[in-house]
């Protein structure tokens, strides 16, 4: 049988606990009810669906973090992590755990102060990852539904960037330096094209896939070839030129060169979004 030492009761169903020198947080419904310090927990039933392994995490960040976060939002986000986990069959590591707790935790905290929270990718987030977009919708829905409290559609965005970092083994941010760099790129076709952009349109979705198709084959160094690409720079000039400059934008600031034949492609996406 299992047998967990109290390290630390955080509430009535949040404990941190030690077991063959790894620590540990149980989640679970009263599962630290009358208990102290240094009492065993061999009652593993009772822990909800499963727990948070530290073995893992720096014990120095993590006693920072823990003395400062709500226990109630320990037990949600265990909810959230677990909500993730079964829609997507994957087992999300303690990092993503850890990293969620003290995201939400904040972004109660600034709520509760009367602090906006302000998304400026927001729009971006929700083409570029629709799935992590789902979850994270449903993940404030649980928070909303249990602390009684307002939370804006921007923590949605947020949330999505942890979720895909955590569904792909990489860092929240590579989910934010795309959503910038389009919205960035957004901006600048709207000025050069002299256009009102529909979000909803089709040619608008379009071309924000694809956009994020060639950040990903960029990154990876996969080239597509353009059969067509002599006579684009024939026929919508002005687009390419559109095209080309974005491709500028996109080396400046992420340090990945775009092929000619993907500036083809942007060109004619460009071309659909001026003539629809």
């Amino acid at each position: 049988m299992e047998k967990y030492q109290i390290i630390k009761i955080l509430s009535n169903n949040v404990v941190l606990v030690e077991k063959q020198n790894k620590d540990y947080i149980l989640v679970g419904k009263g599962i630290g009810f009358g208990k102290k310090k240094g009492q065993l927990i061999s009652n593993t039933q009772a822990i909800e669906n499963t727990f948070i392994s530290l073995e893992a995490v720096d014990s120095g960040e993590f006693n920072d973090m823990i003395s400062n976060v709500d226990p109630k939002i320990i037990e949600l986000t265990q909810k959230i992590v677990s909500m993730i986990s079964n829609e997507t069959n994957k087992q999300l590591n303690p990092h993503f755990h850890l990293g969620l707790i003290d995201h939400i935790n904040f972004a109660i905290k600034r709520l509760k102060e009367g602090i906006e929270i302000v998304n400026p990718f927001l729009s971006e987030t929700k083409l570029l990852y629709p799935m992590e977009y789902d979850l994270a919708k449903r993940s404030v829905k649980i928070l909303k539904e249990n602390l009684n409290i307002d939370i804006p559609e921007a923590e949605i965005g947020f949330i999505a960037f942890h979720i895909y970092g955590a569904n792909n083994n990489k860092s929240k941010n590579d989910a934010l330096e795309s959503s910038k760099i389009i919205n960035k790129i957004i901006h600048f076709i709207k000025i050069k094209l002299n256009l009102n952009l529909d979000e909803n349109s089709l040619d608008y979705i379009r071309f924000i896939t694809h956009l994020k198709g060639v950040l990903d084959r960029s990154k990876k160094n996969k080239n597509i070839k353009n059969i067509f690409l002599k006579q684009l720079k024939k026929d919508i000039t002005y687009e390419y030129k559109i095209a080309y400059d974005m491709s500028e934008i996109i080396k400046k600031d992420l340090n990945i060169k775009i092929t000619e034949d993907e500036i083809g492609f942007i060109a004619i996406h460009l071309y659909k979004l001026n003539n629809s």
